[in-house]
């Protein structure tokens, strides 16, 4: 609600209605004085005097009225600000509800939050855009607290660690966008991923043991490299290259054969 402006010809206007209300009964008398010119000297005299007296009162009683008006509006727009905060929190809340009771819940997702109620602490690796989506969507449920670090991994990676609670919240909301998103928008599949990929990792918990880590961060397998088999194959192919390399002419000669035509 914007606070009233008051302009400045509706205050004189006030001043003048004020000044007129209070100074008329003195305009009174000195106006029958004057038009008679029968009035003592004295009050003649003290006519001005009464005149700032009064003027003096008006003055006081039109700061005293300022003064309590503009606290009246410092403590009716505190009183708003407060409403809209409210307000506001309350719209949040309302919201999430609203998805969480679009989307019926199925006895294996209750399951999966009653184990995750279980987990203390859970280590969250994945991409910054990730991140930022869980924050978006998560970040409005009650249940779900930011945590005060997030280590960078490097490659644009980041680690957050979400307490069980948290968990919880981002399971709520990923199984509400699961079901109430398009299709084809990227925010059913974003889910989708991201709701097994955490139901993945909670299998197999025990009092003791490692602390649940969450990864998404999935790469291509390295290829075969081909040069060294090309490599020992061409290196299994010299002896036989060698062996079946033609004689020389001057090997196969028979000895017999160069003499006969010089004893000739």
């Amino acid at each position: 609600m914007p606070s009233p402006v008051l302009s400045v010809n509706a205050v004189r206007q006030a001043v003048r209605e004020v000044l007129t209300e209070e100074l008329a009964p003195l305009l009174t008398t000195l106006t029958a004085s004057d038009s008679n010119g029968d009035g003592p000297a004295s009050d003649q005299q003290d006519l001005p005097d009464r005149l700032r007296e009064a003027a003096g009162e008006v003055k006081e009683e039109l700061g005293t009225a300022l003064a309590e008006a503009r606290s009246q509006f410092a403590s009716l727009q505190r009183d708003i600000a407060d409403v809209r905060a409210t307000v506001e929190e309350l719209r949040s809340r309302s919201d999430a509800t609203a998805e969480t009771a679009a989307t019926e819940v199925s006895a294996e997702h209750s399951a999966l939050l009653k184990t995750t109620a279980r987990v203390s602490s859970a280590s969250l690796l994945c991409h910054r855009d990730i991140w930022e989506f869980i924050t978006a969507h998560a970040g409005r449920h009650p249940h779900f607290r930011v945590p005060p670090q997030v280590a960078d991994e490097g490659d644009e990676r980041i680690r957050a660690a979400l307490s069980g609670r948290s968990l919880i919240a981002l399971l709520i909301s990923l199984h509400s966008i699961k079901h109430t998103a398009s299709d084809g928008d990227g925010d059913r599949e974003l889910a989708t991923t991201l709701y097994e990929r955490i139901e993945e990792s909670l299998p197999g918990l025990t009092p003791s043991g490692e602390p649940v880590t969450i990864t998404l961060d999935d790469r291509t397998a390295s290829a075969p490299s081909t040069l060294a088999a090309d490599s020992g194959t061409e290196a299994e192919g010299e002896p036989e290259n060698t062996a079946t390399r033609p004689a020389s002419t001057e090997q196969d000669a028979d000895p017999g054969e160069e003499a006969g035509p010089a004893a000739a």
